[in-house]
Formats: structure tokens, C-alpha cells, sequence
């Protein structure tokens, strides 16, 4: 299957040593961890959900492809969102982590024009609710065109920016981030001084999240 060995190329390209780790990412076996410095902050050009001025920022890598990103989204993001992002005491931030193939390089670059039109998070979800196999064409330009249509974007405009990949730099830079940090699953997460790899459950999360609103 010609998609299924230019996949596998590009984990080679973009994370040496990935597959060492990305079975364990899959079914969630996972660790918890201190986590250096990260990048990122409100004046970044990062979607962001929730209040600017909330106390804690949960940093979220994640690809559109991968399998456990999803569950999160759909079933962890959902329970946050209600106790911390609503209330005011966290925000989360999106970081692009587009390792698994051009289909999540390209849903990524579409959730972005998504975004000019301020509808990126309602994109995200919509990605996730329609996750096929990786680089089999559930992503293609095609259906991620139909999904913006789906949302009542402009269509004229957003077409344009999802042919042009006008945010193929941002999502690459991204990338690039990503492995400078060492990070080597998704998704990843960085909470206060906590790393959190995978689609932990939500109490994983809560215990993070506590522990950097003691510390504020």
C-alpha cells in the first residue's frame, strides 16, 4: 500500500525512534512526567480555549490521524472543559503535532483556515468525529473541503486556503517545536511542570490541573 509505506517514511523523517513508544500510545500505557520549560504562551498564534486570562494553561500536541487524540477529544476534553476551561480556571492551547502522514498535515492546515474564520474548534471536533485510517482518504482535501461547507464557512475562501496549504509553514514549524522538546507521542500534554502522554483518564488530568492551581 503505497499511503501505508510513505506514512511509516515520514515517522522515520520526523521522530526517530517513535515506534519504539507509538504501540504504547495507542492503548494508552503511558507515563506521567516532569516536563522541561514549555514553549507557548496567550500572544502565541495557537488556537486557544477558554479565558486568556485563566490561571492554567494545559498545552495539547496532537494529530487530527492519531487514534488516542481522538478519544481525548471526545471523551477526557469534554469533562475538562466542563470543570476547569468553563469555569474560568484553565485554557487549553493547541499545538500541532502532524507526525503520521500529508493527510494530517493537511487536516491540520484545514483546521487552521478553519480558524481564520473562527471556527477552529468547531473543526476540531469535526475531524474527530470523522477519523477513518491513516492516509486512506478520510482526510483528504476533498471531505475536509465538505466539513468546512458542513460548518457554513465561506466556502470560496476557506477552499482557497485549503489548496494553497496557506498554514502548511505554521503547522511544520509546529513540528519542528515538537521535536526540539523531545516529545515522542500523541497526544502530549504539558500542565504547570506535569508532561502527560496519551488519552489518560480524566482524574490523571484533574490531578495535574489541581497541582498547578495550588501552585499559582
Amino acid at each position: 500500500m503505497p499511503g501505508r509505506r510513505s506514512t511509516r517514511s515520514l515517522r522515520r523523517w520526523a521522530l526517530p525512534g517513535f515506534l519504539a513508544v507509538a504501540a504504547a500510545a495507542v492503548v494508552g500505557i503511558l507515563y506521567i512526567g516532569a516536563a522541561g520549560t514549555p514553549t507557548g504562551s496567550v500572544a502565541d498564534p495557537h488556537p486557544v480555549l477558554g479565558q486568556a486570562a485563566a490561571p492554567v494553561v494545559i498545552r495539547e500536541y496532537g494529530d487530527f490521524q492519531c487514534p488516542s487524540c481522538g478519544a481525548f477529544a471526545r471523551s477526557v476534553e469534554p469533562q475538562i472543559k466542563t470543570a476547569y476551561i468553563d469555569t474560568g480556571k484553565a485554557r487549553l492551547e493547541w499545538h500541532d503535532f502532524a507526525w503520521i502522514g500529508p493527510e494530517s498535515r493537511d487536516a491540520a492546515n484545514a483546521a487552521r483556515c478553519a480558524g481564520d474564520q473562527g471556527r477552529f474548534w468547531a473543526y476540531h471536533d469535526l475531524l474527530y468525529e470523522n477519523q477513518g485510517g491513516e492516509n486512506t482518504g478520510a482526510f483528504s482535501k476533498d471531505r475536509l473541503k465538505g466539513f468546512g461547507a458542513s460548518l457554513g464557512l465561506n466556502v470560496a475562501t476557506f477552499d482557497a486556503c485549503v489548496d494553497a496549504g496557506t498554514h502548511a509553514g505554521a503547522v511544520q514549524a509546529d513540528l519542528a517545536d515538537v521535536t526540539s522538546q523531545g516529545f515522542n507521542g500523541t497526544p502530549t500534554f504539558v500542565i504547570g511542570t506535569q508532561r502527560i502522554v496519551g488519552a489518560q483518564p480524566f482524574e490523571v488530568f484533574q490531578a495535574a490541573i489541581n497541582a498547578a492551581l495550588a501552585s499559582k
